[in-house]
């Protein structure tokens, strides 16, 4: 069965960046999995932005979003596993999470929030990318677990929002970001100390997998954020040691802030167990090539589910970097690379469904969305934007994730 794109539509005809030509859908629905486009103040129709200088009110209008969204994709909110939530100010998240509480409130999913550098345009003040699942079992719905409330804790005391620790629906293992924070909300072990505060996490991740049925051989994806790249080095140590042999793929990004100024790291995990006798295939790299200390993969293939290392300007051969100090150049071969490893996993450009793309100047979207759009014509992903403070090495300028089923 084919992908079904939703509100297919191209940026020449929207409310912001009619100079690029690139086409994206609003959803896109492929197995059991709905992605969804990064929802901002910008209505449905691309024709108007809801609640310039106001974050709340642009929370409002994408959370409504959201929800005509999965309705048209046979769900609803009560589907959603995971919402990552982006402000570019901190003080803006006690304006917006209440909105966002309010329409989750009895949702209970994962989350993760960041503070980035900017946005797709200057007036956007919030975005939030959510991750539904449309359950076998609609009576049934999803297994979350460790059901807690942000009232009361460490991060957001005040807030009354019910959040899961983890979530499986249906074989899709879905984790709240995992930070030096005890899982039951209340403690935080590590301030000061960014390798403590993975070795907590770590822990915390597989404890969750083995809530859900699986285990670390299980992870597939894995994104991490960082306040500081000078603690890169001792925070892959920990890394490494917790994932010797599991080789997933993996982003890193620099990001302003999390949730508190104790946080230094977060890591997003998302896993799928394997069965017996089809275990995930896990297209190796060079123990080091660039992208980080510990070893990778380039790509993983899940059953018919095809996950991307965060793909830049370095070269799959591990012989370096194409374009320093441009960033058109560095866009080309990011795409060359998506290209490469969808085939190398028996998939097409055609089953992508989703991708994010990070630059560290919102002024290279003008150079490199031509770019994406010219490799992604005719496929109209769902598509999320977003300016960070750095990628994961010093001399990279933009990045794009993006997450493949093969019809």
């Amino acid at each position: 069965m084919s992908h079904r794109r939703i509100r297919v539509v191209n940026t020449r005809d929207s409310y912001h960046a009619r100079e690029w030509d690139f086409g994206a859908s609003k959803a896109v629905v492929a197995a059991d999995q709905v992605f969804l486009v990064g929802a901002t103040g910008l209505t449905l129709d691309n024709t108007g932005f809801v609640g310039e200088g106001d974050p709340a009110a642009q929370a409002e209008q994408a959370m409504e979003n959201l929800r005509i969204l999965l309705e048209e994709a046979g769900g609803g909110l009560e589907d959603i596993c995971l919402v990552n939530n982006y402000t570019k100010r901190h003080a803006d998240r006690a304006l917006v999470y209440p909105v966002i509480a309010r329409h989750l409130h009895a949702v209970n999913p994962v989350s993760t929030g960041l503070v980035v550098k900017d946005f797709a345009q200057p007036y956007i003040d919030f975005e939030i990318d959510a991750w539904a699942v449309l359950p076998r079992d609609r009576e049934r719905g999803h297994e979350r677990f460790r059901l807690t409330n942000a009232k009361g804790g460490f991060l957001m005391p005040t807030l009354d929002y019910p959040n899961a620790r983890v979530i499986r629906a249906n074989d899709h293992i879905f984790l709240q970001g995992q930070t030096g924070l005890s899982l039951d909300g209340r403690d935080f072990d590590g301030a000061g100390d960014p390798a403590r505060q993975v070795e907590v996490a770590m822990q915390n991740v597989k404890t969750l997998l083995a809530d859900a049925g699986a285990t670390i051989d299980d992870v597939c994806k894995v994104t991490t954020y960082l306040t500081d790249p000078a603690h890169r080095q001792q925070i892959d140590a920990v890394l490494a040691d917790h994932f010797e042999g599991v080789r997933p793929v993996v982003t890193s990004i620099h990001v302003n802030d999390l949730a508190r100024p104790e946080l230094d790291f977060e890591i997003d995990v998302f896993a799928i167990p394997s069965s017996e006798g089809s275990e995930h295939q896990r297209f190796q790299v060079p123990q080091v090539d660039g992208h980080s200390a510990w070893p990778q993969s380039h790509a993983v293939r899940a059953g018919r589910f095809l996950f991307l290392q965060g793909q830049s300007g370095l070269r799959l051969d591990g012989s370096g970097l194409t374009g320093a100090g441009d960033v058109t150049a560095q866009a080309e071969q990011a795409m060359e690379n998506v290209r490469t490893l969808l085939e190398e996993m028996g998939g097409r450009m055609e089953d992508i469904c989703k991708v994010t793309t990070f630059v560290i100047d919102q002024a290279a979207r003008l150079d490199v969305y031509p770019v994406f759009g010219r490799h992604l014509s005719g496929v109209n992903p769902a598509s999320t934007g977003l300016v960070v403070e750095a990628l994961w090495r010093p001399d990279l300028e933009v990045a794009i994730d993006a997450f493949a089923v093969i019809e």
